[in-house]
């Protein structure tokens, strides 16, 4: 029997089990961890697509709802500034690439061309500032579109990925003080995935809603086998599990469950494309727990929309509702290619 169950390839009985207890966790949280009337709509289609398609190819189905855009047009915001920080030889190079191949057995040819292009555009981007892009490569684990750049797989989130740890390193004035991170929201992990392959000796803990929790899960032990895994259950209390969490070098939990957490338990914390889809008093519950999480003179890095319409709720989330007062702000800007997000690198006083 393989040493750590995430390995093993899931059935669809088994898929629907552990999100059902996953699911039933949750439900026992406050009404702040609470998914809204938008992921829950997402989490049904995710939850379907994962019983009928696989864990294994959840790069082809599920990842689509995190950080992947499937549809650009020529004014695109994302284009734009590709197009602006490029020369014309490297954009005239990607139309050439975008072509290869021309479909994607799993998109339509509009999607495959978007898809192709922009990850091509975005990694001439990142590979001139990030200095590390070129040790990473994009796990072939669930199955990612087959976007190749001199033989090599890439992708839209591992250059994205790239550009945010970009931010956060270059940040932070003492990075060897960074032992353990948290991430709320993490998608399928491609932030922690590129984390802990340039900090190898970082321990992360990964704070989600299933399916997304699931998936990470799997797929994160898969990515890091010889990694120390905290899977996730139900708990108490934290001295249920003190021991056994305290150990791990990767760790996932429901938000539901970082109330019973100790206070200052993290280096770092990050939150990428998730606050904004919340309403503000479910914004300020995450910031003042995050707070409360994150060590003295520790670091809380966001990404989000400066400006967020909430499917569903008739909510619209601002930059400046954001409490960053709260915080030392060591940086607040407009982030690189998704000009419609800002990123803030803050420390806790």
């Amino acid at each position: 029997m393989p040493s750590n169950p995430n390995t093993v390839t899931p059935t669809a009985e088994s898929i629907r089990l552990d999100l059902k207890a996953m699911f039933a966790d949750l439900q026992r949280g406050r009404l702040e961890v609470q998914p809204s009337k938008y992921w829950v709509e997402l989490n049904r289609s995710d939850e379907a697509q994962l019983v009928a398609v696989g864990f294994e190819n959840f790069k082809r189905t599920v990842a689509k709802h995190y950080f992947t855009w499937t549809q650009i047009w020529p004014w695109d915001s994302q284009l734009r500034f590709l197009m602006s920080h490029l020369p014309l030889t490297a954009t005239c190079a990607n139309i050439f690439r975008t072509f290869q191949p021309i479909k994607h057995q799993h998109m339509p040819i509009s999607q495959s061309l978007a898809v192709n292009f922009l990850s091509q555009m975005i990694w001439d981007y990142a590979l001139k500032t990030c200095p590390f892009l070129d040790k990473l490569a994009e796990p072939e684990i669930g199955n990612p579109p087959r976007v190749l750049r001199n033989g090599r797989l890439i992708s839209q989130d591992l250059a994205n990925s790239a550009l945010e740890a970009q931010s956060i390193l270059a940040g932070l004035p003492e990075k060897p003080g960074v032992k353990r991170v948290g991430e709320l929201g993490a998608g399928y992990g491609r932030n922690a995935h590129v984390l802990l392959s340039l900090l190898p000796g970082v321990r992360y803990v990964v704070i989600d809603i299933p399916p997304a929790l699931y998936v990470s899960q799997r797929y994160l032990s898969s990515v890091f086998p010889t990694r120390k895994v905290f899977n996730w259950r139900s708990f108490n209390s934290y001295a249920e599990i003190q021991a056994e969490f305290e150990s791990a070098d990767l760790a996932f939990l429901l938000p539901s469950q970082i109330e019973m957490l100790p206070d200052g338990c993290f280096d770092l914390f990050v939150n990428v494309s998730s606050l904004h889809e919340m309403r503000l008093e479910q914004i300020k519950y995450y910031f003042a727990q995050i707070r409360r999480l994150v060590r003295d003179q520790g670091w809380f890095y966001l990404k989000e929309w400066k400006v967020s319409h909430i499917p569903y709720e008739n909510i619209v989330i601002r930059e400046e509702e954001y409490p960053l007062a709260e915080w030392k702000i060591l940086f607040e800007r407009e982030a690189m290619v998704q000009t419609k997000f800002f990123e803030a690198l803050l420390q806790r006083p």
